[in-house]
């Protein structure tokens, strides 16, 4: 009895999974685009194709395919990674990433015993990240003062890291070492 569960089982699963795939994808704007596999992997012809002709959603995009300025983000960053260093043992971190799928947020501070993720540690951070007033062209040790004010860092700190990705895609690195 139990080999003719398994018997009948194992099939019925991948019956299930097959028709779950399809070539169909849906962009952000509900459109159906199709793509078609390549139908002989011996000839050197791409039979790949895609049917979306939506302009309105690829003149979002950068060349990165990366989300333009006109993205509505709720900060003037889509990515931001602050990395302080107190010792070898302790240090303070803060990750956010927005992706179209979400958000993800990290807090570790290793002085408090705080380890936030996810909603959590966005409410935590938000405050802070609303605070936060520079672009790529601010002053490279005004950034790292003012990023050091807005979250209270103390300033016996060994290293500072700071890695921001703005909206319009500029990605820029701050360090400071004492």
């Amino acid at each position: 009895m139990k080999h003719l569960k398994m018997a009948l089982g194992v099939p019925l699963l991948f019956g299930m999974l097959y028709g779950c795939s399809s070539n169909k994808a849906t962009d952000e704007t509900g459109n159906t685009t199709v793509k078609q596999e390549e139908t002989d992997t011996n000839t050197n012809t791409d039979t790949n194709t895609d049917t979306n002709t939506n302009t309105d959603t690829n003149k979002d995009m950068n060349n990165n395919g990366q989300a333009g300025t006109t993205q509505n983000l709720p900060y003037n960053f889509a990515e931001f990674s602050l990395d302080v260093d107190y010792s070898p043992t302790e240090s303070y971190e803060v990750d956010y990433e927005y992706e179209t799928t979400g958000v993800e947020v990290e807090l570790d501070d290793d002085r408090n015993n705080i380890k936030l993720r996810g909603d959590e540690a966005l409410a935590k951070l938000e405050p802070m990240f609303k605070k936060l007033k520079f672009d790529a062209s601010t002053a490279n040790d005004e950034v790292i003062d003012h990023v050091i004010s807005v979250f209270g860092i103390d300033k016996n700190y060994t290293s500072f890291e700071l890695e921001v990705k703005f909206a319009d895609g500029t990605e820029k690195e701050y360090k400071k070492t004492k």
